[in-house]
């Protein structure tokens, strides 16, 4: 593994993998108190997450968020909780709102199997767990010079590119050393994957085995137009640079010690239920509730264990550095289901990229 860290890796994340970040907007039994005080947290929260809100909407809109407001000081409350709540970008919508797929957008096809597309050796998931006790106790791909900075998806439901796009710019870093920002932008354009209304990324993946994924606007010159959370005709050039990967593979209903050891390999792409719950969270080890209701995909860079002995993993999410711990959350390993937190067991998938 020594060759993959990159030179500059330890001093790019010394901020990046901070525990978790400073809430943007806290909430206090103070701010609860009156209309008026609830009033101006509202307006301060506005000036954070949507300050182009405008007069006629506002009013419902407070109703939602002075709910979503008072749970959230409730809930922070309980000291048997390992995770805290914050406001974010979605305290002023509804469930519904949130549950509508405009953030989340995973979309996995029913007879999707463990099946591999390439024609090289993979090692067989299913002899992992026998090297669980072999892997560190704690791992993380940020410290490996292998994730790229948090990005955000707004208000369309292309998670499924974004976390298909994180896994291949892993793979890509682990074994070429170099760590690439690809395009989401040219995957939702040209891979004929899904649209902001979500989304296969199992399918996505087809499109980095061929004709491979651009760099994006923050390339060195760019290669395809800036994210702009919208389908747009296709604008891929194939004589640019691009990263390609020789196939992909998903492990259906894996169990706990065969990701731990993938993980140990690679980032790996999980389906999981994002619920309200999910979407509250601000900081700590998350333990839901949440069920199986797949809906959200996202990347799991890392995993290791609280100081207190809660095991967690360590899941790149696509909602901005201001949600979550600098848009990164911790969810609970060893929860004695065979599905896992939120589902996380059941649909992991990662690309195979040759030397």
């Amino acid at each position: 593994m020594g060759g993959v860290v990159l030179a500059a890796a330890a001093v790019l994340l010394a901020a990046v993998v901070a525990v978790a970040a400073a809430e943007l907007v806290p909430v206090t039994d103070k701010d609860l108190e009156s209309e008026a005080s609830l009033w101006s947290l509202y307006q301060r929260w506005l000036s954070v997450y949507n300050g182009s809100l405008d007069l006629v909407e506002k009013p419902s809109r407070f109703d939602t968020f002075k709910e979503n407001a008072r749970h959230i000081n409730e809930f922070n409350k309980r000291e048997d909780e390992p995770y805290k709540l914050g406001l974010n970008q979605f305290s002023d919508l509804t469930e519904e709102e949130f549950d509508s797929g405009m953030y989340t957008g995973a979309m996995l096809p029913e007879d999707a199997g463990n099946v591999s597309l390439s024609s090289s050796t993979v090692d067989d998931d299913k002899l992992l767990a026998s090297a669980a006790g072999k892997v560190p106790a704690k791992w993380d791909w940020r410290r490996h010079g292998a994730v790229t900075p948090v990005k955000n998806q707004r208000n369309c439901g292309s998670c499924w590119a974004f976390s298909m796009v994180g896994s291949v710019e892993g793979i890509n870093a682990i074994k070429t050393g170099k760590l690439r920002t690809l395009s989401e932008q040219e995957v939702l354009d040209c891979s004929g994957a899904g649209t902001c209304k979500g989304g296969d990324p199992y399918r996505a993946f087809d499109h980095a085995i061929s004709p491979g994924l651009a760099l994006d606007q923050h390339g060195n010159p760019p290669y395809y137009p800036a994210y702009v959370a919208e389908k747009k005709k296709c604008r891929f050039n194939p004589r640019k640079p691009v990263v390609k990967i020789n196939g992909k593979r998903m492990m259906r209903d894996t169990t706990e010690a065969q990701l731990l050891c993938r993980v140990y390999k690679q980032p790996v792409l999980v389906a999981i239920e994002a619920n309200r719950a999910f979407s509250r969270y601000s900081k700590g080890v998350f333990t839901g509730p949440c069920g199986t209701r797949l809906n959200h995909a996202v990347l799991v860079v890392g995993y290791g264990t609280t100081a207190n002995g809660v095991d967690y993993w360590i899941v790149k999410n696509s909602w901005g550095k201001g949600w979550g711990e600098n848009g990164y959350i911790r969810m609970k390993r060893n929860v004695g289901t065979k599905a896992g937190l939120c589902g996380i067991y059941k649909t992991p998938m990662y690309p195979i990229k040759n030397k």
